[in-house]
């Protein structure tokens, strides 16, 4: 018998060391010693168990002490888990402003951080050969609108032939369709913004020959942004458009609700993840390539049980919690079996085997055995 007694005495130190021993520990430390600890008290409470029966057997008197606890009382309310990630703000639209010919850069016309409309020049190339080129089409153009202007009004008097109209009419329309042709072409050599935005870089001067599709400018709008995340393989199943999400941005001590706007279907090959986005809006300070935390609601019940997941004591064959019974106009221990759901970062589901209002022992429930006597922290 006093062998027992050592051994939960030994069991009880080593649990209050484990404890101590927690606080100094990194994170990853910390999980494991609080596994070991739910281990040892499970351990104990099996050994307090044995003790209480072989004196049972022995018709000794069981020695029963009151202890101290703090309860909660279940009720039904609303449960819910989440998948914890983490991930990246981007700009919703952010893109380059590239040449689309070779050709020596004659002027930048913007500068880091300015403000930019969808098709304005950022910068232009050496173009004068083409302007020279203009100027003699806008020249034949220009002789060849007033000639047809007069063999109009001829033909329309009943003067001359009407090939010699349909002639004019053609000369007249080849050049402005060449004209145009030549305007595309010049355009061609004007670097332009293809969105709204802000100018966040550029890599070009004046003097340096430009070459198609090298990113000169980036260019970025900031009025709406969105956080990127690569999420396992293992969750594709679990998030849809339209999942509720926490986001918390530790730069700026923020946290903001949003919902999933687009979810990938494709797996990447190379690191079996697929894509979340979520939009946020415009949000002042934030800026592309923060790190965000996200969490996306993976479950929910409006009528759950649930309990603080460090009340639960687990053994190799159970899980279970201590609640407190009335008893003599008093309170005793009693062991609840569960059988638990989901789970979130502080509470569990528990799907059988706690009723509304029970009172479950949420503080020094550990070394507690079956009608054992309770005083409830009030």
């Amino acid at each position: 018998m006093k062998k027992h007694i050592y051994l939960i005495a030994s069991l009880i130190a080593l649990t209050t060391f484990s404890i101590v021993g927690c606080g100094e520990k990194s994170s990853s430390d910390k999980e494991a010693k609080l596994s070991e600890l739910k281990k040892i008290q499970s351990e104990i409470a099996a050994l307090q168990k044995k003790e209480a029966d072989l004196k049972k057997e022995l018709d000794l008197k069981i020695i029963t002490r009151t202890k101290l606890v703090e309860i909660d009382t279940i009720n039904l309310g609303t449960f819910a888990s989440a998948l914890s990630l983490e991930g990246i703000v981007d700009a919703k639209s952010s893109t380059i402003a590239t040449s689309k010919v070779p050709a020596v850069v004659t002027e930048v016309l913007v500068t880091e951080g300015q403000s930019v409309s969808k098709g304005q020049i950022l910068a232009r190339l050496e173009q004068s050969s083409l302007i020279r080129s203009r100027m003699e089409l806008e020249q034949q153009l220009s002789f060849a609108k007033t000639l047809f202007e007069k063999q109009n009004r001829l033909w329309k008097n009943g003067i001359g032939t009407e090939v010699q109209y349909l002639s004019a009419k053609n000369q007249k329309d080849a050049l402005e369709k060449s004209l145009n042709t030549l305007d595309a072409n010049i355009d061609m050599y004007n670097i332009k913004s293809p969105i709204d935005g802000s100018i966040e870089a550029i890599d070009l001067k004046v003097g340096q020959t430009a070459a198609p599709g090298m990113p000169y400018f980036k260019v970025i709008n900031l009025a709406s942004v969105k956080i990127v995340s690569n999420v396992s393989e293992s969750y594709s199943g679990k998030i849809n458009k339209g999942d509720k999400v926490k986001v918390f941005l530790p730069d700026l001590n923020k946290e903001l609700n949003g919902t999933v706007s687009f979810a990938s279907k494709f797996i990447e090959p190379l690191n079996r993840t697929f894509k979340v986005e979520v939009a946020l809006g415009k949000i002042e300070q934030l800026k592309p390539n923060m790190i965000a935390k996200v969490e996306i609601q993976d479950y929910s019940n409006s009528k759950a049980i649930s309990i603080p997941t460090n009340s639960i004591q687990i053994t190799e064959n159970e899980s279970f919690v201590m609640i407190a019974v009335e008893k003599n106009g008093g309170y005793v221990a009693e062991k609840r079996t569960l059988t638990l759901g989901k789970s979130n970062n502080t509470h569990s589901e528990v799907i059988k085997g706690l009723e509304v209002n029970d009172l479950v022992i949420v503080t020094g429930f550990q070394e507690l055995v079956e009608g054992q006597a309770l005083e409830i922290a009030r």
